[in-house]
C-alpha cells in the first residue's frame, strides 16, 4: 500500500471543491478531487485534525494482486507453481518416507 500524504502539499490552494455532509455523516468527494489524488474504490482516507481545526487527509491506496507482478526485482527464474507444487509434494513425500523408517 502506498500512502498519499496531502498535508505534504505545499500550502497555497492548488484546487477548491465543496461537498455536503449526508445525515449519516458520509461525505462524497467531488470527482476533480478523486482524479487529483488518484482516489478508487477501497482506498482508506485517514483525516487529521490539528489544533487549529484544519483537517489534513492521508491516503492508503489499495491494489490488487495483479497490480503489483514484477514489482519485486529476483535474480531466480519465473517458475511455474505447477512446478513448485510438484517440488513441495516430492519434498513432502520423501519426508514422509523418512518418518516411517525404523532406527
Amino acid at each position: 500500500m502506498e500512502k498519499v500524504n496531502v498535508s505534504d502539499q505545499p500550502s497555497p490552494i492548488v484546487m477548491k471543491a465543496t461537498s455536503k455532509l449526508s445525515s449519516r455523516g458520509q461525505v462524497v468527494i467531488p470527482v476533480e478531487i478523486r482524479k487529483t489524488l488518484g482516489l478508487t474504490e477501497g482506498d482508506d482516507l485517514t483525516f487529521i485534525v490539528n489544533q487549529d481545526g484544519e483537517i489534513k487527509v492521508e491516503v492508503t491506496k489499495k491494489y490488487r494482486l495483479s497490480e503489483l507482478m514484477g514489482i519485486l526485482k529476483t535474480n531466480q527464474p519465473f517458475r511455474p507453481v505447477e512446478e513448485i507444487r510438484d517440488e513441495v509434494y516430492r519434498t513432502m513425500g520423501a519426508e514422509e518416507l523418512k518418518d516411517g523408517e525404523e532406527k
